[in-house]
């Protein structure tokens, strides 16, 4: 099939920050995109409030990360404190920039950031965005899937056929359950009451770091956002409904720690009931999902939302290259072999996390804090050489000669990185070719891993190294057999 047979390359279902990104990374890589979402426009108010290096670097990809910089603030790092505020497990940030090229951590407004991703969107001429239009049906033919879906203001309905498509729909996912996948729980499951805030003044007496209270009576966090926003989140009793804990002069009640009416103006108070959660299945022929369809997780680490951009990532070159050649669809079910079990590990992290919350810090006795470490991003099996150690290693970003930044060198394509001579004529994959021999930081960064050469995927992670000319042919002749034919 070539792309003139359908409407479109891939039809996305639903406009947040998942599927935005999966979009726009789509469109950069040559194909139509189809974008369905069922509201008018951003919900405008806080939810996801943190995201890491990693995704600001994908951001950096799209071309958002420069518009959206000043609208960020660097995270500090989170604490576990008992009821009498004695630390018990620190989790300090990095303040400097680190090997992505990024800060550690960063805390951020939601509507800010979707509307740098639409707005980022609207400007590529291979993405068609409907709001107001809610997918109503979805079928897979085999060699293309059929979509049918209804203007929800004027009740008309309209079909398109894509060769792929994709839910970004998220917890409710209808590309879920088209697909017959379910949600398998992974044992965590509680209510608690969010609040935002917005203060009527400085207040720097509640601190930049993010606090987890713990306390088996009642459990909270604290969380200093962008502005003058912060959030309070509080773990419901069983006996209390979810119409009294969100009465206002409850929320004040719980709030009355640290803040007066007079002091800040309530955003929003919801009840959440937070899950953790995996899809069983990502990938059904040509239907998929990624975000929270995929994958629900406690906010404990603040790892939901960078969860669904680590999908769109993940995905997007794979479907790119699919889309140019069919032969190449196998390589789709390595976004499943590699994501779930890296999302699965965020999450269980995030589950431990919160029982912390709810069984520390009531022994009467402070002791020494622990350090928390960083999780390593590491992916489960799927495209490279399995015997590799540095496979599926996401490669350092530094600055090269010419000043930019080595992803806007490399772009969306398949880089080999490497101070051995080669001819690019010879090789059985296109690739761009990135001379270490003239550029020290990569030249170093080759040392370190041991290696003369690299080939990094368009998501910056490895797919093997090298350490020869003839070693980097038989490199790229394995790379293109796994793109057909993945084991």
């Amino acid at each position: 099939m070539t792309t003139s047979d359908t409407d479109f390359d891939v039809a996305i279902t639903g406009l947040g920050p998942t599927g935005a990104v999966l979009a726009a990374l789509l469109a950069d890589m040559g194909c139509r995109v189809l974008v369905l979402d069922r509201e008018a426009d951003i919900y405008d108010l806080p939810r996801a409030v943190h995201f890491d290096n990693e995704i600001m670097r994908v951001l950096q990809w799209i071309g958002a990360a420069d518009r959206f910089k000043d609208k960020l603030i660097v995270n500090k790092g989170m604490r576990f404190v008992d009821k009498n505020n004695t630390v018990l497990l620190d989790w300090p940030r990095p303040q400097e920039v680190t090997s992505n090229g990024w800060f550690a951590s960063y805390r951020f407004h939601q509507p800010d950031l979707e509307r740098v991703l639409r707005d980022s969107l609207r400007e590529r001429d291979g993405a068609t965005i409907l709001l107001s239009h809610q997918l109503d049906a979805l079928q897979d033919m085999g060699d293309k899937v059929l979509l049918r879906y209804v203007d929800r203001l004027s009740g008309t309905v309209h079909h398109a056929t894509a060769q792929f498509a994709v839910g970004c729909d998220g917890a409710n996912s209808t590309v879920r359950r088209i697909m017959g996948s379910q949600m398998n729980s992974l044992g965590f499951k509680q209510r608690w009451l969010v609040v935002d805030v917005m203060l009527n003044h400085e207040m720097p007496q509640l601190g930049d770091f993010t606090l987890q209270y713990c306390d088996a009576d009642t459990p909270a966090t604290y969380c200093r956002n962008v502005g003058l926003r912060r959030r309070w989140e509080f773990a419901l009793p069983d006996d209390q409904t979810d119409q009294q804990a969100s009465e206002i002069s409850n929320v004040w009640q719980r709030l009355s720690r640290w803040l007066e009416p007079e002091d800040a103006q309530i955003e929003r108070r919801a009840i959440y009931t937070f899950r953790s959660e995996v899809a069983g299945v990502w990938v059904k022929g040509r239907l998929m999902i990624a975000g929270d369809a995929a994958h629900l997780t406690p906010p404990f680490m603040g790892q939901g939302l960078c969860a669904g951009i680590r999908d769109a990532a993940n995905l997007a070159w794979k479907l790119a290259r699919c889309c140019r050649d069919e032969s190449e669809i196998p390589l789709l079910k390595t976004y499943e072999t590699e994501r779930k079990p890296n999302a699965a590990e965020y999450i269980g992290t995030a589950v431990r996390l919160g029982e912390l919350i709810n069984r520390m810090g009531n022994s009467g006795k402070a002791e020494r804090p622990q350090q928390m470490q960083d999780l390593q991003n590491v992916i489960g099996p799927g495209i490279g050489r399995a015997s590799d150690p540095a496979r599926g290693k996401t490669f350092s970003q530094p600055v090269l000669k010419n000043g930019r930044k080595l992803d806007d060198e490399i772009g969306h394509e398949l880089a080999l990185i490497t101070v051995d001579p080669v001819e690019p004529g010879e090789f059985p994959l296109d690739v761009r070719v990135i001379d270490a021999r003239v550029e020290p930081p990569l030249a170093d960064l080759l040392g370190a891993i041991g290696a003369t050469s690299v080939l990094l995927r368009p998501d910056k992670r490895i797919f093997a190294v090298a350490n020869s000319p003839d070693q980097i042919k038989v490199m790229l002749v394995e790379a293109a057999e796994q793109f057909r034919n993945v084991n």
